[in-house]
């Protein structure tokens, strides 16, 4: 057995009691009356009761119906409540200024059928615009759900693509390592050779794995830690070595000045930020002849700045506009989620850091992060030369 609809809740605001009565008369076999005398009082009912509708006379003491309409309004609990002013005022220009701040407006006297037509109108109108704003609420939510799902597919596809490598890597030294071993079996005068290379080779292994592990173990970390951005980006290097194509064709210039302040940060934000702009850049260039990474680090005693460069095709003015935006991909049908840059804003956005692009057709991009002096701990910080490196390409 169905149970009955909840009965709508209408509030009736007038200062005269027998204005009140003969609304509360009219419309009580069919909705929930409240009553108030006042705004003041229009204001403490409406926020305790939530009616479906208001109905609001202008003129009144202790506080007047514009007055009380303008809080009810701006008050996020009670903003959408559909409210009909009531007034004896009936000239055009009167009825125009009740209509700009209410959804109804209706001249007293009234006839009992047209202000029954007015609520219920009302009442439909705010139901259909609850039922839509619960749709809504869960659409936002499926699209969250879905959202989150390739965002973690985005961070995972950045290991997957090392699987490859990282299993290349590890055979190659693997190889080694059993070679060495069976030629010092029977090669008496070079075995001391032989083992040392064994020993180089099973240190190769240790350092992919622990390069691997590590970086497992500061992306589950979700609570802030001192790090330094430094680190954090010569960790991801190692890491993208695993990649062949990254580590034989992509030239690399490495500028990180030195001793920069720590960041109080959740590692696995900016290991993930920094595995996404390396992750851009390198696909930027893909179909490119010269491919150059750069990257650089500045600090000037207020903000770090951190900038990661590409000579990739360079982007047009429609893709710098829709860069951040989620599942805008400038990759072919199935090539990308979308979301590599809109999860960097995600992940950095919290931290108040402003990213910069720069982007010429042609000649590349520069994607820029300046980050906020709130999260710079320059406690003893001496500003020192920068260093500079460049790997060339094997």
């Amino acid at each position: 057995m169905k149970s009955a609809p909840m009965q709508a809740t209408v509030l009736v605001v007038d200062d005269h009691l027998p204005n009140r009565e003969i609304c509360e008369e009219i419309l009580r076999d069919d909705y929930c009356v409240l009553l108030a005398s006042n705004g003041a009082e229009a204001l403490e009912v409406a926020a305790k009761q939530l009616p479906d509708v208001i109905l609001m006379d202008l003129m009144m003491p202790v506080m007047d119906g514009m007055t009380a309409i303008a809080h009810l309004k701006a008050d996020p609990v009670t903003q959408d409540i559909p409210i009909i002013v009531m007034s004896a005022k009936g000239v055009t220009d009167d009825i125009v200024q009740g209509l700009e701040i209410a959804e109804d407006y209706i001249v007293k006297p009234f006839e009992l059928r047209e202000l029954l037509a007015r609520v219920r109108t009302m009442i439909r109108l705010k139901q259909a615009l609850d039922q839509t704003r619960l749709m809504n609420q869960h659409l936002e939510e499926l699209v969250k759900k879905r959202t989150d799902q390739l965002l973690e597919q985005e961070k995972l596809s950045i290991v997957g693509q090392f699987a490859a490598g990282i299993v290349h890597n590890l055979s190659g030294a693997l190889q080694k390592v059993m070679a060495s071993l069976e030629l010092a079996q029977f090669d008496i005068k070079d075995r001391d050779q032989y083992l040392k290379t064994a020993l180089t080779s099973s240190l190769e292994m240790r350092q992919i794995v622990s390069t691997i592990l590590d970086k497992g173990r500061n992306e589950q970390r979700l609570d802030k830690v001192e790090l330094s951005l430094n680190d954090v980006i010569i960790s991801a290097l190692s890491f993208w070595e695993a990649d062949r194509h990254f580590k034989h064709e992509v030239e690399k210039q490495i500028d990180l000045q030195p001793d920069l302040p720590k960041l109080h940060v959740v590692h696995a934000h900016w290991s993930q930020s920094v595995d996404n702009l390396i992750k851009n850049a390198v696909e930027a260039m893909q179909s490119c002849e010269e491919r150059r990474l750069s990257i650089k680090t500045r600090y000037d005693g207020n903000h770090i700045k951190l900038t990661v460069g590409d000579t990739g095709a360079g982007m047009s003015e429609e893709t710098l506009t829709n860069l951040f935006n989620p599942f805008y991909s400038t990759k072919t049908e199935g090539g990308g989620t979308g979301l590599g840059l809109t999860s960097l804003k995600a992940l950095l956005d919290p931290y108040g850091v402003k990213i910069k692009v720069e982007s010429t057709l042609g000649e590349g991009s520069a994607f820029s992060l300046i980050i906020n002096p709130d999260l710079v701990n320059s406690g003893g910080y001496h500003p020192a030369l920068p260093t500079s490196a460049t790997v060339a390409q094997e």
